[in-house]
């Protein structure tokens, strides 16, 4: 199985994915935008129906917009619903993907949606049919080495090229293109794993809590095994079953 044509190497192809990584999801749906695609969300067993293409989106903001339907009776149902179920045909799959909080913006002069952007993506072959529920991510817990002291911290998302995401408290700056040694991961099935990570960038954000943190963008450097144990719980193929 492949998304958007690059392979997890390792895993067996079921022809049904799921993805809880906020950057393949974000890859995802640039591709869904640059193809142009059509998107469309159904409610009460269908007999309202919301047609429309992305406009643009922000993961880091945690967002994304789509265009407005052309009646105003599908627009009025959408932002007046807490969340709604996407659907999508790209590039010979078929995705869903959940998302909250509708509320109307403007783009360009014109009236657009905008929706907090998917914790989740399911993907599947077209001759499949839909029949798992999409959990949201799971932050792993880290162990950042900084000097004599142990930093805790989450791992929020870990990408197929090994490109993360990790989240840990105010009280340590890291250098872009700092090197962070033995960082250990707390893996859910497997016990620990350590891995090295060179940090891309850093920004200070406000935390699900509430409180300041920061959040580094990392390129994992351990083994190739360790990193497809860590790619298993963000991306991961399920039973054909």
């Amino acid at each position: 199985m492949s998304l958007d044509g690059r392979t997890i190497d390792g895993l067996a192809t079921t022809g049904r994915l799921l993805v809880r990584s906020g950057i393949e999801i974000g890859r995802t749906l640039e591709a869904m935008l640059s193809d142009g695609d059509m998107v469309t969300a159904v409610w009460h067993e269908g007999e309202r129906l919301f047609i429309s293409r992305l406009l643009g989106l922000d993961p880091v903001q945690g967002w994304f917009v789509v265009a407005c339907d052309a009646t105003r009776e599908a627009n009025d149902a959408l932002l007046a619903s807490p969340s709604v179920t996407f659907t999508c045909n790209h590039r010979g799959a078929h995705y869903n993907f959940v998302a909250t909080s509708p509320c109307a913006v403007e783009i360009d002069h014109a009236l657009a949606i905008r929706l907090a952007f998917p914790l989740a993506l399911y993907a599947h072959q077209r001759r499949t049919q839909p029949r798992v529920h999409v959990p949201a991510r799971i932050p792993l817990r880290c162990e950042i080495p900084w000097g004599p002291l142990t930093i805790d911290g989450e791992v929020f998302d870990v990408s197929l090229d090994g490109i993360g995401t990790i989240v840990y408290g105010t009280d340590i700056r890291i250098a872009i293109g700092a090197k962070l040694e033995r960082v250990r991961i707390l893996h859910p099935d497997r016990g620990p794993v350590e891995v090295d990570l060179e940090v891309r960038y850093s920004v200070r954000i406000v935390s699900r809590d509430g409180a300041p943190a920061m959040r580094s963008g990392c390129r994992f450097l351990g083994k190739p095994q360790d990193l497809q144990d860590l790619i298993r719980v963000f991306v991961t193929e399920l039973d054909a079953g």
